[in-house]
């Protein structure tokens, strides 16, 4: 499969995860796969870590530890051209969020549906695999909210604050949570920083969230 380095190289990538799953999984009109109900994850992990520290000694039980992809770009790109040669690998797991290849609102429409195309694309390769998932909830702008309908209600979702600011608004704020609401999650992980805004207005909503430190901020706290 192609490594990712450019535009050009995402459709490849898209095209390889298309054959993969040719006959595997439904797709709707316009190319995106249906995810099942049972495809996702039903239960809170007890731990989580991002997939090139899923070999860390703190992670003690590897079977309820869900792996996530909440990192850098280029170790998400990273992933992509490996997927079928890392099932072995995730099958030790209790399962794993959907990929997490930057998607912001700034972006060009048309890369924002193809980054997200990608994502789901690999996380239905592992799901026809029988990796249980965790959906994400990362879109980008209102324009590519849609690309997430193929994704049942009352799923397990997860979001995380990695990299971004405290929202400094109401808006900012009820714009996360609208979409939270749109999703109608079972249950909502949070993975890093807490942000007591939202904290708030999820409370306030009745959702289902639990916060799970991030890896890197358990290394260094290990590390003192």
């Amino acid at each position: 499969m192609h490594s990712i380095t450019n535009l050009a190289d995402l459709l490849d990538i898209i095209n390889d995860l298309y054959m993969l799953l040719d006959g595997k999984i439904d797709f709707d009109a316009e190319g995106w796969p249906v995810f099942q109900k049972d495809h996702f994850l039903s239960e809170w992990p007890d731990d989580i870590v991002t997939y090139a520290n899923r070999k860390n000694k703190l992670i003690v039980t590897r079977n309820k530890t869900l792996i996530c992809h909440f990192a850098s770009d280029s170790q998400n790109y990273r992933r992509f051209p490996k997927v079928m040669g890392d099932i072995a690998e995730y099958q030790k797991y209790l399962g794993a969020v959907f990929p997490d290849i930057t998607v912001t609102k700034d972006m060009d429409v048309e890369f924002q549906k193809l980054a997200l195309l990608a994502n789901q694309l690999y996380a239905a390769v592992l799901a026809v695999n029988n990796i249980k998932l965790v959906a994400n909830t990362r879109c980008g702008s209102n324009m590519t909210q849609r690309y997430l309908r193929q994704i049942p209600r009352n799923v397990i979702w997860a979001s995380s604050f990695l990299g971004c600011d405290k929202t400094s608004d109401f808006s900012e704020t009820a714009e996360y949570i609208n979409k939270i609401l749109s999703l109608m999650p079972s249950r909502l992980i949070i993975y890093g920083k807490q942000d007591p805004e939202v904290n708030c207005q999820l409370d306030i909503m009745g959702i289902n969230y639990r916060y799970y430190e991030d890896f890197h901020r358990r290394c260094k706290k290990e590390a003192v």
